[in-house]
């Protein structure tokens, strides 16, 4: 079975909604909802010599999400298509609604569509106020009988509580079990904090009926420091599609343009300490292995439920996939590459100041 080597996060620069939820982190900025498509500079088959199981030395979980509805950006089909047919694993966070270009997606053949997951971001109070909640199940359980993996994410926001049983009633009813709940966070905040007016006590003993194992393991790392040598940047980026730009994580150094020069090393440079509060995405980096060690909690476990009829919301092989860890195919590195790593990140946020340097240091990290 496929291991995962790399984590590659994929960002698309592209805030066009049909939905307009409050505690959407995207609804939280001045510049929400342009209505603007990003214009890629680099087309699919492009990206994915980039992006090559050769070049990322393994099999890689590649996460597409929009800053508003991935499944509205043009040609989104034809880049995921490329992915999962070079090899690797997709996870695309989409609302469900979206159903051409979603259809598009589920003619792909069987050996493609057994790498895809779907994130479904189940927003109950807006697509009943839409007419949208069938739609929503319906393309669910389309995916289901394509082949395809999806799971159902529900935000817990406080308007929800009075359609609770309600909401349980068509989840079991349509996904045959409970849908997973997330953290909705106030990014406004810092360090950030819940999106709620209830106590943390109130919020838990509300929510909890829920028994997810996502919103637990959620919960267990919210608003805790990581402290430990993280290997975001080595074993993963942060890639804007549009441009190729790419950064270690969602935060930390530049890692160059990945798609500029394809048959050039990949310039990975891990972060080490994160400065960061706490690692809000730590639901799939830690589960997936970034920081050794830290988790026995596995990213497929926490996204799968198994539903009244027996079967799973994750197809076995993808499952499995979402189930190792980057630890499983990557070394962990020693104390004296640490450190020559941290000085090969300085001398790449000035190697235009300092190029003599960085050619040295290069010379002895890849003698």
């Amino acid at each position: 079975m496929d291991k995962i080597k790399k984590i590659i996060l994929v960002g698309i620069p592209m805030s066009v909604c049909n939905l307009r939820c409050h505690y959407c982190y995207l609804s939280q900025r001045k510049e929400c909802f342009q209505k603007i498509q990003p214009e890629m500079k680099f087309t699919p088959k492009q990206v994915r010599e980039a992006l090559s199981v050769e070049r990322l030395g393994g099999t890689a979980f590649m996460n597409f999400c929009a800053d508003g509805e991935t499944l509205l950006t043009k040609d989104i089909d034809l880049y995921i298509k490329e992915i999962v047919g070079e090899g690797h694993y997709v996870e695309v966070v989409t609302n469900m609604t979206i159903t051409p270009m979603l259809d598009r997606i589920l003619s792909f053949e069987p050996s493609l569509l057994k790498r895809i997951e779907f994130k479904c971001s189940f927003h109950y109070l807006q697509l009943k106020e839409k007419n949208l909640l069938s739609t929503f199940a319906a393309n669910v359980n389309k995916v289901w009988e394509a082949g395809a993996s999806a799971n159902i994410e529900l935000a817990p926001s406080d308007e929800l509580i009075p359609y609770i049983e309600e909401v349980k009633e068509f989840s079991i009813e349509n996904f045959g079990a409970l849908p997973h709940l997330t953290i909705t966070r106030d990014d406004t905040t810092e360090p950030i904090d819940y999106l709620t007016n209830m106590s943390v006590e109130e919020y838990d003993n509300t929510w909890s009926q829920f028994d997810s194992g996502f919103w637990q393991f959620k919960k267990s790392i919210f608003k805790v420091k990581q402290s430990s040598y993280c290997y975001a940047g080595l074993w993963s980026a942060y890639i804007n599609l549009a441009t190729g730009d790419s950064t270690q994580c969602y935060c930390g150094a530049s890692l160059g343009n990945v798609f500029q020069k394809p048959y050039e090393k990949f310039n990975f440079l891990p972060i080490g300490k994160c400065k960061v509060s706490h690692c809000y995405n730590g639901h799939a980096l830690l589960t997936l292995g970034l920081i050794p060690n830290v988790t026995d909690v596995r990213y497929g476990n926490i996204r799968d439920r198994i539903r009244t009829d027996g079967t799973h919301w994750l197809q076995p092989e993808l499952l499995s996939f979402f189930n190792s860890q980057c630890g499983e195919s990557n070394r962990e590195i020693s104390e004296h590459d640490k450190k020559v790593y941290k000085q090969r990140v300085i001398i790449h946020k000035f190697e235009s100041i300092y190029p003599r340097a960085k050619r040295k240091i290069n010379n002895i990290f890849y003698k």
